[in-house]
């Protein structure tokens, strides 16, 4: 039953999510962006290269960077700017 539960929670926190990202994108809309030029990008952000957590020393005995720890995951959205018509 935890599993429905969480399962619940996350849709519910999706469709949190969808509804603020349908608003911003008719603000952006409203402001005389053109949504056509409208790209999406994941990214992922690891620890600074300083760091001595257990991930990143791994990482730096085992001369991988991509082993470090994340500290941030997303999404960056790129608009062009108005249209010249």
């Amino acid at each position: 039953m935890i599993s429905l539960r969480s399962r619940s929670n996350n849709e519910r926190i999706l469709a949190i999510l969808m509804r603020q990202i349908e608003k911003m994108l008719k603000d952006m809309q409203s402001e005389g962006k053109d949504l056509s030029l409208l790209k999406f990008k994941k990214f992922q952000k690891t620890h600074h290269i300083d760091c001595n957590c257990k991930k990143c020393e791994e990482a730096k005995r085992k001369n991988d960077p991509h082993m470090r720890g994340l500290s941030e995951d997303g999404f960056k959205v790129y608009v062009g700017g108005k249209k010249d018509d």
